[in-house]
């Protein structure tokens, strides 16, 4: 009797134990972005069209759709926080267009050439973010426009930042944020295969690596004698 009841409480212990311990899958997120371009056909070289942009002053990103699918509407992500912007005004194909959007408080105006060159948001005002900037490119049928979120930092120095990113084919346009000098950087790349090479509006190279929706790379400058390292991921 003895014995049975022993094997019981043993065999009700290694069930417990076994239960204690037991460790859930963690449940990852994997993000979804689109992988064709949702630009039209119709409006490669129009007004018309898709424009995808990255914002920083904090760090987010712009979509802006103008008939490309007959409606017009912008969306901003700041730091995690989606703001719909609309407008009540129209606009007509193949014409210089400037156009006012607002969500509540917050506005902008959006100015783009009949072609579709020259995309540029003006008059920006976003509460509690003050002397932000934005960088756009139009997106084109034939080529699709990733957007990217990241961070820049030095090795032998302070220097820290922001390091937002477009890629659209082989082209790469940074625009990044010194939080130790508190101005704003441009930057032009290109993305041969996997390798990117770029330099900044103060004469900063960069290189990297672009694998799948993540880069990273390092940066230097001659004159300052400053070098550091750079990261981003894919936000769109």
């Amino acid at each position: 009797m003895y014995l049975k009841n022993l094997s019981i409480f043993l065999l009700i212990l290694t069930i417990c134990f076994s239960s204690c311990l037991s460790v859930e899958e963690p449940n990852i997120i994997i993000p979804n972005f689109v992988e064709n371009p949702e630009a039209s056909e119709l409006f490669d070289t129009s007004n018309f069209g898709i424009y995808k942009g990255v914002f920083v002053g904090s760090s987010g990103i712009i979509i802006i759709n103008l008939n490309n699918n007959t409606t017009i509407s912008a969306t901003l992500k700041i730091d995690g926080v989606n703001y719909i912007f609309s407008t009540n005004e129209s606009i007509t194909e193949n014409q210089q267009t400037e156009i006012n959007f607002t969500n509540n408080g917050n506005s902008f105006v959006f100015n783009v050439s009949s072609t579709g060159t020259n995309p540029e948001i003006t008059n920006l005002n976003i509460q509690g973010h003050p002397n932000a900037e934005t960088i756009l490119v139009k997106e084109t049928s034939d080529m699709l426009t990733k957007v990217f979120e990241g961070t820049y930092n030095g090795t032998d120095n302070d220097d820290a930042g922001v390091f937002n990113a477009i890629v659209s084919g082989s082209e790469m346009h940074v625009l990044a944020f010194s939080t130790m000098y508190t101005v704003f950087y441009t930057a032009n790349g290109s993305v041969n295969n996997e390798n990117i090479t770029g330099i900044t509006s103060t004469g900063t190279n960069f290189t990297g690596i672009i694998e799948n929706d993540k880069m990273n790379g390092s940066w230097n400058n001659s004159q300052s004698n400053e070098n550091g390292n750079w990261n981003a991921e894919r936000s769109y």
